[in-house]
């Protein structure tokens, strides 16, 4: 029963997911990385994208995620990223429900709590090498989870060699290595000594294992940044607005979580959930994480699902449901037929191209026989690069990787118009501006004789120096 739950839960995600477009604009950055290196067989270390830092060295810790979309791209265009990510998404769901249902099998008090979990996880959705950490993250909680309150500590070999695969398909892998040391953690606290020397050997072998990627132990601290960024640049990486739909989601999860705890006690946790000290643990770090970083706020709800599932029904005095077992042809049976809906989704809905309604596609031709420096839209660089390769850009998504502070910096204090912006524009010798019309910039350099080589009213500017 447990598999068949999972599986329907993940055919809900994975429909939903097929049927969206692709739009985020750093998966065109992503998939001009990946073709790089499957045409020239080698990583991608340096800058070859833009003029501002051509040249300058660089990881992005996610060159295999990189390569990956670019290879399904090739094979099977739009769609085959409409459907990897269905993939990744269905992936994400199925553990999530599965690691749900080893502390709440009943699916009615199971499916609120996961469904607000899917619905958060939206958020993050968008086609690049983050949806890998979106899969693997509720695939290791479900493992711990089966170590810890199924004891089954042989499961823990599988977590080193999928550190190694995480540490280069995402540089996120350090919440994997969180949710071990968690688990490490409480089975050392409470003495538990089946478990304490296979966690810990397992948590130093995953360490070992992450740094196995073309940046070694270079990668550890930049997936530690990952976790830690301020936000001072990229809204995604700054603190959770609760206002926002996720934000009320998670709140509620949270505020829940925290309701459960002290209503039940530590010893009525222990016998409807299992390791009383282990939850909190969980909950408190990685609540702490998606309040500071939002874009962490999907794997805090991911950690908080079961103990939801779980502790509410023993909030309300009803008695926990057995485990049903069900026949294994059965389970397949119903498996196969979640897959054939999800399939059928793909094939009727998903989208074959991507949504350009955000980006400055009319004005690649324009832009085509122009010559000199472009100065774009932060948003826009990434399609640029993907669809304009002959213009390399002034910036792009890769902004706290390459970007910061300088070109950044540079970028806010032109198209701002902020006092020193001509020296900006003379700094990079910049010839061409592809900015949106109500820039500051662009009403300034219109009004000092640029010309306007291709518009679209209300939505981009092609401008040119006189």
């Amino acid at each position: 029963m447990r598999t068949i739950t999972a599986a329907f839960f993940a055919s809900l995600a994975a429909a939903a997911a097929a049927s969206a477009p692709a739009s985020d604009p750093d998966l065109f950055w992503h998939l001009a990385s990946g073709a790089w290196m499957l045409d020239h067989g080698r990583l991608l270390d340096q800058d070859v994208f833009s003029f501002t830092r051509t040249g300058a060295t660089y990881q992005t810790g996610q060159w295999l995620g990189e390569v990956v979309l670019a290879f399904v791209y090739r094979q099977a265009s739009w769609l085959g990223v409409d459907v990897l990510r269905a993939v990744l998404v269905g992936a994400a769901a199925f553990f999530v429900a599965r690691a749900t249902a080893r502390v709440q099998p009943h699916i009615g008090w199971a499916a609120v709590p996961i469904l607000a979990t899917i619905l958060v996880s939206r958020t993050i959705w968008g086609d690049r090498p983050q949806l890998f950490t979106l899969a693997l993250v509720p695939a290791v909680f479900d493992l711990l989870l089966a170590v810890r309150l199924e004891r089954r500590p042989r499961l823990l070999w599988i977590l080193p060699p999928l550190f190694v695969l995480w540490g280069n398909l995402h540089g996120a892998f350090a919440i994997g290595l969180v949710l071990v040391t968690v688990f490490a953690i409480e089975a050392v606290l409470v003495r538990e000594s089946a478990l304490r020397r296979p966690l810990v050997l397992a948590l130093a072998a995953s360490v070992v294992a992450s740094a196995l990627n073309p940046a070694g132990v270079r990668a550890l601290a930049a997936a530690s940044a990952y976790a830690s960024t301020s936000g001072a640049y990229i809204v995604e990486e700054g603190p959770l607005d609760v206002l926002t739909g996720p934000g009320v989601v998670f709140a509620a999860m949270l505020l829940v979580a925290l309701g459960i705890a002290l209503t039940l006690g530590r010893e009525a946790i222990a016998r409807r959930i299992g390791a009383p000290v282990l939850w909190p643990g969980l909950v408190i770090a990685f609540a702490l994480l998606g309040l500071a970083i939002q874009r962490q706020v999907t794997f805090a709800c991911v950690v908080m699902t079961p103990f939801l599932a779980a502790g509410i029904p023993a909030v309300l005095g009803r008695r926990p449901l057995a485990p049903v077992a069900l026949p294994r042809a059965m389970v397949v049976a119903a498996c196969a037929l979640f897959a054939l809906a999800v399939a059928t989704v793909a094939a009727v809905a998903a989208p074959r191209a991507p949504d350009l309604a955000a980006y400055p596609a009319d004005a690649l031709d324009a832009l085509a026989t122009a010559h000199g420096n472009l100065l774009n839209e932060y948003d826009w660089g990434g399609y640029l690069i993907f669809a304009s390769p002959s213009h390399p850009v002034f910036i792009d998504g890769r902004g706290a990787t390459l970007f910061v502070p300088g070109v950044l910096d540079d970028f806010e204090e032109a198209v701002r118009l902020r006092p020193a912006y001509h020296d900006v524009l003379a700094k990079h010798g910049i010839a061409l501006v592809l900015l949106r019309p109500d820039r500051p910039l662009t009403v300034a350099l219109r009004e000092d004789g640029w010309r306007a080589l291709a518009e679209r009213s209300g939505r981009w500017v092609l401008l040119a120096r006189p």
